[in-house]
């Protein structure tokens, strides 16, 4: 295994984006999806009932990130506004299709999991959910779980 990109402020190595910039392109990124979720979630709803409306709102989200994140950018327009992108922790190169789905994946299944109904359903996800947005803040690499989980890292353009 190859060892991680050096992010310690030498003058070659890449600069850590900040807690405040990452909440600034996810709250982008989410007010962006807020309607073609929304109108995908009810059409669907209507022919395939909610849950299946909620899983269908939930792919668009997953197809923007995974698209977007496997540019040579690597860059959501969240990222963009903010001047950060996503890269692989360990070799800094572009993320692969597979990376970008489960950092996705890992936000998408937590949210999910609120559909189940059960009030233990919304704390599990409420929980994870602070914990994965607050980790950065305790992380050196300032990391969520979801990058630790896809092996990224997200730094400052």
């Amino acid at each position: 295994m190859l060892a991680p990109i050096t992010v310690d402020g030498t003058a070659n190595a890449p600069e850590l984006s900040g807690w405040w910039r990452r909440v600034g392109a996810t709250i982008i990124d989410e007010l962006i999806l807020l309607i073609p979720t929304y109108v995908a979630l009810l059409v669907v709803s209507l022919f395939a009932g909610d849950v299946v409306g909620a899983l269908a709102g939930s792919a668009l989200g997953g197809f923007y990130m995974v698209k977007l994140l496997t540019r040579p950018e690597g860059q959501t327009i969240g990222n963009r506004a903010v001047s950060t992108y996503v890269r692989d922790a360990t070799t800094g190169q572009v993320l692969t299709a597979a990376q970008a789905l489960k950092r996705w994946g890992f936000v998408a299944a937590y949210s999910l999991f609120g559909l189940t109904g059960a009030h233990s359903g919304t704390v599990v996800v409420g929980l994870l959910g602070l914990v994965d947005c607050l980790y950065p803040l305790f992380n050196r690499r300032k990391q969520t779980l979801h990058d630790i989980f896809a092996g990224t890292i997200v730094l400052v353009k």
